[in-house]
């Protein structure tokens, strides 16, 4: 018994590593030779590569953020299938990594595209909820309403904040446990305190919209 938990404990710390990567960091250093927390934004994240390095590798970091959040879930899913509370505290400390970094300084990303990994990663396992549709609903209700606020606005951050909501609400109507919607609470409490200084300039009018092409 004793050996189970600390197994799941170390499980949980390899999760908040492996969110701590900073790949953002990473391919502006290599790059640039530079932090990219001195340009844009200063945020550790796939939005300020767009507006430093360019759409494209933007996007790039997008992706391997989703996959930081991805590949845990699917790891903890083979390991301990059954295990809902292990798998939300992975899915947590993953996103927490990517926040709170340990390898730069515990200066990180705002947790968006790491959490919609561990969203993609859970609405994947056949084991949460059935029906199959009822399942990846939370993460297609995440996306949907990402891009539509996006479209709508073209406001990056209104997106994410309202998406950030929607996913536990659509966890606790589609019958997914308890752990997970506690997690999905936590990941959108995080993601306002990372958002909080968008949070200011979206009341005073003056978050910044993405028009176009390296915006």
């Amino acid at each position: 018994m004793t050996m189970t938990i600390l197994i799941k404990i170390l499980i949980v710390i390899i999760a908040y590593l492996f969110g701590s990567i900073p790949t953002a960091y990473l391919l502006y250093k290599i790059k640039k030779g530079d932090d990219i927390r001195k340009y844009g934004s200063g945020n550790v994240g796939g939005t300020n590569v767009i507006r430093t390095l360019g759409t494209g590798w933007g996007l790039f970091i997008i992706i391997v953020d989703m996959l930081k959040g991805f590949l845990p879930v699917l790891a903890v899913y083979f390991i301990y299938p059954d295990d809902f509370i292990l798998l939300a505290a992975a899915a947590v400390a993953v996103v927490l990594g990517h926040v709170f970094p340990v390898y730069i300084g515990f200066k990180g990303g705002k947790a968006i595209s790491t959490t919609f990994g561990a969203i993609v990663g859970i609405s994947s396992l056949p084991f949460i909820t059935e029906p199959t549709w009822l399942r990846i609903l939370p993460m297609f209700l995440a996306l949907g309403v990402w891009i539509l606020v996006f479209a709508i606005t073209r406001i990056v951050s209104l997106g994410s904040l309202i998406a950030a909501v929607a996913v536990p609400i659509c966890f606790y109507f589609t019958r997914y446990p308890l752990a997970i919607v506690v997690a999905g609470i936590f990941c959108a409490i995080l993601i306002f305190i990372t958002h909080r200084k968008n949070i200011k300039r979206l009341v005073r009018g003056e978050e910044k919209r993405i028009k176009g092409e390296g915006a």
